[in-house]
């Protein structure tokens, strides 16, 4: 069995806040550690403590929702006698900050080894934050150790830095080496994480770097970036935009049915944007990701508002091409985003967004074009699906006849 060794130890500089406790996107650092020991298939986290607190209890209650047991351990020999000789220890460094990819990459080492950079000389300031194993490497914060050498680290000192000596266990011992591309660094993919300032600009790098090009740039613009930091730090701002998906389209379908159908489109634009925030903002931990059946209502809320509004907002003698229109449009953008071909992805899910024939319909439907815009959209969607599934070009001509 692999058990995974975290840390609710080191204090941030100058303060009494864990390091393993700082606040990340209504989450803790830790948060992060149980979610790669989760990833290495580690069936128990043992978190070691000097304090019980509310911020542990915390952390205990993520691993339960994650499915992992959490036993609190104060020294080696806690951590010894819950181990047998053939288990493996999976040692987290306290205040390790790992991008998600990243943490998917690192989770499928398997037996014994020691995560570490070789930076070179150039990176003296980033080799501050990290452990150094000797002149040219330094710890990446991960390492996997075999149970039965934990004895050999029993003696130690009560002051001594349980991880630290782990680590150098792990070096003395002739683990295998697994050196990580030190731009993995450079890059803040992999850090160790000294105060509530970097994780929160950590965090907002990652939130740009999973926006894409265009949503990247947005996030770092101070308005956006302003925004997320007081969604992170409001406590209602997740069920807020988690209801907003599903209740703004159900208020439209009442506004369309009430005549009100230019006002019911915004509403409908407004939830989708909100569940949209909500996996954005708050989807960095696995057990905090939204469940396949809140996403599905929220779909559903969203199909069932637009064909209402697109039926209703049309002449009585043309509700029923209204009604063909607005249920073919997500047909067609289903099979063309499951359609192998040469179209770009990109080009596939703007073609099919729920979110921009909203916006699309927003403005043709004061202009009195809401069916002729859905028409258009679908010979468009048409277009598309037959240039995804054109006959390939042939590999080569061929060869000439003999004579």
């Amino acid at each position: 069995m692999r058990a995974a060794l975290i840390s609710l130890i080191e204090t941030v500089p100058g303060g009494t806040a864990l390091r393993g406790s700082l606040p990340l996107a209504q989450g803790r650092l830790a948060m992060l550690h149980v979610d790669l020991a989760a990833d290495a298939g580690a069936g128990e986290i043992l978190c070691l403590v000097g304090a019980v607190d509310d911020r542990t209890r915390e952390i205990e209650a993520y691993a339960a929702q994650r499915g992992i047991p959490c036993q609190l351990v104060r020294s080696i020999a806690d951590i010894s006698v819950r181990l047998a000789s053939e288990d493996e220890l999976l040692v987290i460094a306290d205040g390790l900050y790992v991008a998600p990819g990243v943490m998917h990459r690192l989770a499928r080492e398997t037996g014994t080894f020691v995560a570490s950079f070789a930076p070179g000389e150039g990176a003296r300031v980033l080799i501050e934050r990290f452990e150094r194993i000797d002149i040219n490497h330094v710890w990446a914060g991960l390492a996997c150790v075999r149970a039965r050498d934990l004895v050999e680290a029993r003696d130690l000192p009560e002051d001594w830095s349980i991880q630290s000596a782990l680590l150098r266990l792990a070096v003395q011992k002739g683990y295998r080496r697994e050196i990580l591309p030190f731009s993995l660094a450079e890059a803040g993919r992999i850090a160790m994480v000294r105060n509530a300032p970097e994780i929160e600009t950590l965090a907002l790098e990652e939130l740009a770097g999973s926006a894409g090009p265009l949503g990247g740039r947005l996030v770092h613009t101070g308005l956006f970036g302003n925004l997320a930091r007081k969604a992170w730090s409001a406590r209602w701002s997740r069920p807020a935009l988690r209801l907003s998906a599903i209740a703004l389209p159900v208020m439209g379908i009442g506004l369309a049915a009430a005549g009100f159908s230019v006002a019911a489109l915004p509403l409908l634009v407004l939830g989708r944007a909100g569940g949209h925030a909500a996996n954005r903002l708050f989807g960095r931990f696995a057990a905090t990701i939204t469940g396949s059946w809140e996403q599905t209502a929220r779909n559903a809320a969203f199909a069932l508002a637009f064909i209402v509004v697109t039926v209703l907002s049309v002449a009585a003698s043309d509700r029923l091409s209204g009604l063909f229109a607005a249920l073919l449009l997500p047909g067609l953008a289903t099979v063309l985003g499951r359609t192998p071909g040469p179209l770009p992805r990109l080009w596939r899910r703007l073609a099919g967004s729920p979110s921009l024939i909203a916006l699309a319909a927003l403005i043709a439907l004061p202009l009195g074009g809401l069916m002729p815009m859905l028409m258009l959209w679908n010979l468009a969607l048409t277009g598309l699906l037959l240039w995804q599934t054109r006959p390939d070009a042939l590999a080569a001509d061929k060869a000439p006849p003999h004579i």
